[in-house]
C-alpha cells in the first residue's frame, strides 16, 4: 500500500504526475461529451444530428477515454516504481554502495530567459556510488537523485545505502540524505 510518506521519500515522477492530469482531463472530456449527447437526445438542445452526432461523441467521449486510459497507465507505471521502493525500503532491501565521486552536470531548458539564445544553463550534481557484487564480482555504479547544491563539503559519510526494488533491478534509491551532515537554513 502507498503511503503519502513514500511519495514524500521516493517521489512520483513527472510521468505520474503527468498521468494524474490526464486521467482527470480525459475523465471531464468524457463527462462533458456524454451530458452533450444525453442533454440533446432527451431535450433537444443542441440540434446534434446526421454527422454532428457521430463526430462530437467521437472526439469528445472518445478522445476522453483515451486520455483517461493512457493517464492510468502513466500513473500506475510511476506508482509501480514507488511501491517497490518503498516495500524495499521497509524490508531494509539495500547495499552500502561506496561514495566515489561527486559530478556536476549541465543541463539546457528552452526558455525566454535569455533574449540571445533563449537557453539557460542549469548546474546540477550526481554523486557517484559503486558497489562490488561479493558473489559475482560485479561492479555496478549508481548515481544519487540531481542535487542543486555542491554536495562535496556535506559529505560525512563513506558509504550510502542503496535501496533496490526486488522485481525491477534498475529501479533504485540512492538515499544520499543519509550521507549529508544535517543542514539548518535560517532566513531573517
Amino acid at each position: 500500500m502507498t503511503t503519502i510518506e513514500s511519495y514524500k521519500k521516493f517521489g512520483l515522477e513527472t510521468r505520474g504526475f503527468t498521468g494524474g492530469i490526464l486521467m482527470a482531463v480525459g475523465g471531464m472530456l468524457t463527462l462533458l461529451g456524454l451530458a452533450v449527447v444525453i442533454a440533446d437526445q432527451v431535450y433537444g438542445t443542441f440540434g446534434l444530428e446526421g454527422a454532428a452526432l457521430i463526430i462530437f461523441p467521437l472526439l469528445f467521449i472518445g478522445g476522453g477515454l483515451a486520455l483517461a486510459s493512457s493517464g492510468v497507465h502513466m500513473f500506475r507505471k510511476d506508482k509501480k516504481r514507488v511501491d517497490g521502493l518503498r516495500e524495499a525500503y521497509e524490508n531494509n532491501r539495500c547495499v552500502m554502495a561506496d561514495i566515489v565521486d561527486v559530478r556536476a552536470q549541465t543541463s539546457t531548458t528552452k526558455t525566454s530567459d535569455n533574449m540571445f539564445t533563449g537557453v539557460r544553463y542549469r548546474e546540477y550534481y550526481l554523486v557517484e556510488c559503486r558497489y562490488k557484487d561479493p558473489g559475482t564480482g560485479t561492479t555496478h555504479i549508481y548515481y544519487s537523485r540531481s542535487l542543486y547544491f555542491d554536495p562535496t563539503e556535506l559529505i560525512v559519510a563513506k558509504q550510502v545505502p542503496v535501496y533496490i526494488d526486488r522485481d525491477d533491478e534498475k529501479n533504485i534509491f540512492v538515499d544520499i540524505d543519509q550521507a549529508l551532515a544535517p543542514v539548518e537554513i535560517h532566513q531573517g
